[in-house]
């Protein structure tokens, strides 16, 4: 990462003391499923070698700039517990000084995608129209029709739902949710996660597109046709600072600063021209 843009990303060195906390977002290295553009949702698939690749990476980028700015050093990482995240999470930490603990948070796990889980993006605009395939895609309040229990990927759906924890099984919709269903079950952690940043921890948050598109409108406070043009490229740590005001965390920057900002910028226009997060 070239210099000036880490000190684009990071300001002058603070003690942890001396302010709220950093809070370091990160969406996992490209997955096998990414790759062939399907809809993901809740299956549990692997990084490809690409995503193995980015999440070296992004353990890099964010290594370099904790040389140069340790209050950035993440006290932990908290990861949905979906393979693709925790393994960055994983590969990640393993390049922090420490290295810093990993803990899981199921509320990250991926929005599900209802029937559409384990369809080609193509398949789905052809048989539903471009119109009602960005609807659902983009929009905040729609959900993708139900996954039915004789789907082909039911199984593998429950599969995942199965390991959760129980908590997680009360509280996650079993059939398909819309972004705003996923904005829902996150707002307690972002409720945790703000008291950890006003105490003044730093965190490293690794999800995927939309769980970290649905905590942005918390963290934000991102209006629905804000959000509908948030994407989220793979393997690009978001640094995101705040003010407080009284007890009331206030982002610095809104949207928050790429490590690597060229990159970042370059990606965000790749996945923009495959049809976004």
């Amino acid at each position: 990462m070239p210099d000036d843009d880490a000190d684009r990303a990071v300001p002058a060195a603070r003690g942890a003391a001396s302010g709220p906390g950093i809070l370091v977002l990160l969406r996992h290295g490209q997955s096998t499923y990414n790759a062939e553009d399907r809809f993901t949702g809740l299956l549990d698939v692997p990084l490809s070698e690409r995503g193995v690749d980015e999440a070296r990476r992004a353990g890099d980028l964010l290594a370099h700039a904790v040389a140069r700015h340790p209050e950035l050093a993440p006290r932990s990482v908290l990861t949905s517990p979906l393979v693709r995240a925790s393994r960055t999470a994983e590969i990640v930490a393993a390049a922090l000084p420490g290295p810093p603990p990993v803990e899981i948070a199921w509320r990250l796990v991926e929005r599900h995608y209802g029937a559409f889980t384990d369809t080609p993006r193509e398949t789905v605009r052809r048989d539903h129209g471009e119109e009602a395939f960005w609807r659902y895609r983009r929009s905040y309040a729609h959900r993708p029709p139900p996954l039915g229990t004789d789907a082909p990927a039911r199984a593998a759906v429950d599969a995942v739902l199965s390991a959760l924890p129980d908590d997680a099984r009360a509280q996650l919709r079993p059939d398909t949710e819309s972004l705003a269903d996923v904005v829902d079950r996150l707002r307690p952690f972002w409720d945790e996660t703000r008291v950890a940043l006003v105490r003044g921890e730093t965190l490293l948050v690794v999800g995927h597109g939309n769980s970290l598109r649905a905590l942005s409108v918390l963290v934000d406070g991102l209006a629905p046709e804000e959000v509908r043009d948030l994407d989220v490229p793979t393997g690009h740590p978001l640094v995101r600072r705040f003010l407080l005001d009284g007890a009331r965390l206030v982002p610095l920057v809104r949207g928050g600063t790429y490590l690597d900002a060229d990159g970042a910028e370059h990606a965000i226009a790749d996945l923009r021209s495959r049809g976004g997060t």
